[in-house]
């Protein structure tokens, strides 16, 4: 008997397995949780800037500020994930950060909202790298890119009805209703992966060490297999979040005047890109990473020029195809981190979210300042140059 257990917990979740299909819905939430959270303010942003008397850039920050406390989060998330596990970890994340959104429905002033939007990115950081170790850990090899696309797919699902609804609600009720309405969501979702998650049964935890942490990130850095992923995580992640902050400033100016409805509808181009994240990671178990990568970032490079057009349907077409290369380059460059790292997977893991997060903030910021000087151009040439460089670096994507 004893032999038969050690052999059933040796084995790792594959597809065929009845539990693989709980264990992914379980991260789909947590991600659909996390990422509804950190960019449901993404399509009000100019609701922001004209209800707190701020400047586009300014008004970033709501995004921005988030991201950066998240990659801050990323840093202790994984080492305390490898101490004491990663299901607590995650659950723990899901409770205070749905709090926190209903928390921030009642903040005062500018200030206030930033400094719990701050608080609230720290937070995520328990999700949004552990869910993608716990897969590397308890899925086999030949089904982890599928899983890794299923959950990623959830990410962009989040994301989208998060922006699609508060979007088109604040066209009708004050903004802060659909947000409290995403906050008692995600204390839902958190009583159900509680029910729905398996505990861990490849998990070694590992003491908290300051110097042991800091020797793990040092050789994930200089690791020549994971550098360039890290270097993908932040050029593209710079450029999605960049591109998405202002082309609802671009969407309620000349020649368009759209309404803010029609910013919130523009997020339905994230609901094709769960399927362009999950082919991508098929794709990628049998060809490899690089070719799908690179291939990904040339069709963000071609989606990125259509918006340049004064043709709301091109514009859209142009967000379509920039939002399907972002998540399929996106899904191959998370699965080559989960691929390659040996040792403290969490880490690994939290090293890519951290460039990623780090880029969003700076590249969401910086792009304010190429918008108010050269408007929806500026973004272009900002982008244009960023995905240029993601093409060179994707081609050591190996």
């Amino acid at each position: 008997m004893t032999a038969l257990t050690d052999f059933a917990a040796a084995q790792k979740i594959s597809a065929d397995d009845p539990s693989f299909r709980r264990v992914c819905l379980a991260l789909i939430l947590s991600g659909f949780s996390a990422f509804s959270a950190l960019y449901c303010v993404q399509p009000i942003l100019p609701v922001f800037a004209t209800d707190f008397h701020i400047a586009p850039a300014a008004a970033s920050l709501a995004i921005s500020i988030s991201t950066m406390a998240l990659a801050v989060g990323l840093i202790f998330a994984g080492p305390l994930s490898d101490a004491i596990g990663r299901k607590p970890v995650i659950l723990a994340s899901m409770t205070a950060s749905g709090a926190l959104m209903i928390a921030s429905v009642f903040a005062p002033n500018w200030h206030a909202l930033v400094a719990l939007r701050a608080v609230l990115g720290f937070l995520l950081g328990g999700i949004t790298a552990i869910n993608l170790t716990y897969l590397a850990e308890e899925v086999d090899l030949s089904s982890l890119g599928m899983a890794t696309g299923f959950v990623l797919a959830g990410n962009s699902v989040g994301s989208m009805s998060a922006r699609l609804f508060v979007g088109v609600a604040t066209d009708y009720v004050d903004w802060r209703w659909p947000m409290a309405c995403l906050g008692l969501f995600s204390l839902a979702a958190a009583a159900l992966m509680a029910a729905w998650l398996p505990a861990s049964r490849h998990f070694e935890p590992a003491p908290l060490s300051l110097g042991a942490t800091l020797r793990n990130y040092g050789r994930h850095l200089s690791s020549p297999g994971l550098a360039p992923a890290f270097v993908a995580g932040f050029l593209l992640m710079g450029s999605f979040v960049a591109f998405f902050n202002y082309v609802g400033f671009r969407l309620l100016s000349p020649p368009f005047d759209l309404s803010q409805t029609v910013v919130g509808l523009i997020s339905l181009v994230f609901l094709p890109s769960s399927w362009a994240a999950i082919a991508a990671g098929r794709l990628s178990d049998r060809v490899g990473p690089t070719r799908v990568h690179v291939g990904a970032i040339a069709a963000m490079i071609l989606g990125l020029a259509l918006t340049a057009a004064p043709s709301f349907w091109t514009l859209g077409a142009g967000t379509l195809l920039f939002a399907l290369g972002f998540f399929a380059a996106h899904s191959t460059a998370t699965g080559h981190v989960g691929r390659t790292a040996s040792v403290a997977r969490a880490q690994a893991t939290s090293m890519y979210q951290i460039a990623f997060y780090v880029g969003a903030s700076v590249a969401g910021t910086v792009g304010g300042l190429f918008w108010q000087a050269l408007g929806w151009n500026g973004i272009i040439l900002m982008l244009g140059l960023m995905l240029a460089a993601a093409a060179v670096n994707g081609c050591k994507l190996r």
